[in-house]
């Protein structure tokens, strides 16, 4: 097959001129560097952060967020393994990156466990109720890796997490190949917030969401971190795969391989860069309405990504965001989100 030359564009944005917890990652590999693999890595918000983890942030050159820590510890764990070439797929190098993040926590608690965290006996013994509140104090992060080959016009991935895959084909199709997990939780939350309108009809979304009830209920989603039952069985359909040091992992990634004759661009991107749901799309109660909005926000977005290039897309977003400050036309549990994609336009 004759090789297709490719173009690359990253954007990687948080707001306000704070931390960026996004990560992203661009390398060429293969015996003459021919192949692309890409990453768009987004920290996760660490629910509690243990005194001995804090300490350590402390001592880096670089103030950095658990979230980001673990974003940034992951990006330069794939990009070592990725480049010493060992490992036989993008799963392999995915699980050895979380290995390397699960010997750093090891060195600082002593085990992946409650015990070495050092919260106050208060906090311990609450969370100590439930030994997989372990999940509340890790550093965790999402990640989707991706592997190009010009040759034979395919794609592979891994992925874990609510980053995703987006790609444009010629004749106006957009595919999402991998499952992003995470977005019913975020649902559940969007809705229970709608259901306090009726008991404080006078606030907007913007602070439905930040309401005791519903910090409260996100907090404790951090137990759904490679989520595993209360007989340690692993349960990928009722969590989220995240990088986080834990074993598993294993059970939550998801791999597999595209053909992309015929596509304009395929994207790695977090979840800061999507475009947002509509209310219509977040709270109807009919799942057809709700499947054909999805659909219909994706096209949009592809092909406004196509018009305006990801950058130009991404300032669209921005001005959205910016003019629905409430939240109320796209409800949404943040104002702005760190935005990171990694874009391959490729030649057809």
């Amino acid at each position: 097959m004759t090789a297709r030359n490719t173009a690359i564009e990253v954007v990687s944005h948080a707001p306000d001129n704070r931390l960026n917890e996004d990560a992203w990652l661009v390398l060429h590999t293969g015996p003459l560097g021919e192949r692309i693999v890409f990453a768009a890595i987004d920290g996760a918000t660490t629910r509690m952060t243990p005194p001995p983890l804090q300490r350590h942030l402390e001592s880096l050159p670089e103030r950095l967020t658990p979230a980001a820590f673990a974003a940034r510890s992951t990006r330069s764990a794939l990009a070592r393994h990725l480049i010493d070439g060992m490992l036989p797929d993008l799963r392999a190098a995915l699980l050895e990156a979380n290995a390397d993040l699960g010997r750093t926590l090891i060195g600082l608690f002593g085990a992946l466990t409650l015990e070495g965290m050092g919260f106050p006996e208060e906090i311990y013994a609450t969370l100590a109720k439930d030994p997989r509140q372990v999940r509340l104090g890790l550093p965790a992060c999402v990640v989707t890796l991706a592997e190009y080959d010009p040759t034979e016009h395919t794609l592979r991935y891994a992925h874990t997490g609510d980053t995703s895959l987006l790609v444009l084909y010629e004749d106006g199709r957009v595919a999402v190949p991998t499952q992003p997990e995470g977005a019913s939780h975020d649902n559940d939350l969007k809705q229970q917030a709608n259901r306090l309108r009726q008991q404080r009809p006078d606030l907007p979304f913007r602070e439905l969401v930040e309401q005791p009830e519903i910090q409260t209920q996100n907090l404790q989603s951090g137990i759904r971190h490679n989520y595993v039952d209360d007989h340690s069985l692993p349960q990928p359909s009722q969590g989220i795969g995240v990088v986080n040091g834990q074993p598993e992992l294993r059970y939550f990634i998801q791999t597999g391989q595209l053909y992309l004759d015929r596509a304009i661009f395929v994207c790695a991107l977090t979840d800061g860069l999507e475009w947002p749901a509509s209310a219509r799309e977040v709270f109807t109660e009919d799942p057809d309405e709700a499947a054909a909005l999805l659909v219909e926000r994706r096209e949009f977005m592809a092909a406004e990504i196509c018009e305006r290039s990801l950058a130009g897309y991404l300032d669209l977003l921005r001005q959205t965001e910016r003019d629905d400050r409430d939240h109320e036309e796209y409800p949404r549990l943040k104002t702005h989100d760190d935005a990171t994609g990694v874009l391959l336009w490729l030649e057809t």
